[in-house]
């Protein structure tokens, strides 16, 4: 699989005007080596690949990297291992990844290499990896199955009385029993006033009759994110919450309706802000629209005010506008779409209509 990758790499480098990439965050080196182990690294120019991960992975990495040299070092450090390695050419102008490597790294790189050119390649990696494979498309819809299915399960759980706690811990469970690797990320359990928070973190606060309860949460499938937000009524909704809930609601179809390849994310994010703004209520809705989904949770590209970047077909984001008011609660709905070359295919199929359990 990944000799395609690294031949699309390869071509960016090229036109990039670099010799070599030097990789080491943990989605990218997945994605580029098949490596899912949490420590190691890899070189790549225009002829080779070499890989590099300590002892504890060395089983591990001879099953999973492929198309590249490996070398498991003992008793150095990996970069140490990599200049003892001469894989790098005193010549090479060498990408890095300037958005995942700390100045501790990119430091002790320039030491061992201080006759190299480094030029940061933020965002390199992740580009090349927005274009989905079709074996990666359908890891994404078996993440959307499984956590589509988990909620379904779910809903006999959400009841007053259960704490925020409790009901991200029997999500967790539920997910991994359908199959899901583990949670993709930290689950969101808002319940009334705390869903003003977008990002709220689950308590011990019990759900209560006539609150909504907001949650996001999605579930991993082969390294690839599922991520999925629901907002339920305990009881019967009241006028405001009625309107609130439609409003989000139709924001949110408007903008995946709207999705066309070649569309700014920008103006992908204003079909949705738009309508709530002229709705009245554009303060309340402050994140951005949404963002791409890969080996990571938030991955290119990005639905938001200022990303002036095209949308492409085979690129997968999320859809999950919201309305925040403080010390009343809040609504967020959010969908996993495939782009398509003419629009979308939601991969999400959980209900929407307004849930008054």
């Amino acid at each position: 699989m990944n000799s395609l990758r690294l031949k699309r790499l390869r071509e960016r480098m090229k036109h990039e005007k670099i010799d070599a990439m030097f990789v080491r965050s943990s989605s990218n080196l997945r994605y580029i080596s098949g490596y899912s182990g949490s420590n190691g690294m890899c070189y790549i120019n225009a002829d080779a690949a070499w890989f590099f991960t300590d002892f504890r992975y060395k089983t591990q990495s001879a099953a999973e990297v492929n198309n590249m040299y490996i070398d498991v070092p003992v008793g150095k450090d990996l970069l140490q291992a990599m200049k003892d390695m001469e894989c790098v050419k005193s010549t090479d102008v060498i990408g890095f990844e300037g958005n995942h490597l700390s100045f501790e790294q990119y430091d002790k790189l320039k030491k061992l290499f201080p006759d190299n050119k480094f030029v940061n390649k933020a965002m390199l990696m992740e580009d090349i990896a927005s274009i989905k494979e079709e074996v990666e498309i359908e890891c994404f819809r078996e993440a959307a199955r499984i956590t589509d299915a988990a909620f379904n399960e779910l809903l006999n759980e959400i009841k007053p009385g259960i704490s925020e706690r409790m009901l991200d811990a029997k999500l967790s469970y539920i997910m991994k029993s359908l199959g899901s690797e583990k949670d993709s990320f930290d689950t969101i359990v808002a319940s009334g006033i705390n869903g003003s928070r977008p990002h709220h973190s689950p308590t011990e606060k019990l759900l209560q009759n006539g609150e909504f309860v907001t949650i996001d949460f999605g579930a991993m499938y082969k390294g690839y994110h599922g991520d999925v937000t629901r907002t339920v009524c305990l009881g019967k909704a009241d006028e405001k919450q009625r309107e609130i809930y439609t409003i989000v609601l139709e924001a949110q179809e408007r903008a995946i309706a709207g999705i066309r390849p070649g569309m700014m994310g920008n103006a992908v994010d204003a079909l949705a802000r738009d309508y709530i703004s002229l709705k009245g209520y554009g303060e309340y809705f402050g994140h951005g629209l949404g963002h791409g989904l890969s080996l990571e949770i938030h991955a290119e590209p990005r639905l938001s005010p200022n990303y002036e970047k095209k949308l492409l077909a085979n690129q997968i984001v999320t859809v999950e506008p919201g309305i925040y008011i403080p010390d009343w609660g809040g609504v967020r709905i959010e969908d996993d779409v495939i782009i398509t070359e003419n629009g979308v295919e939601n991969i999400t199929k959980s209900p929407k209509r307004l849930l008054e359990l």
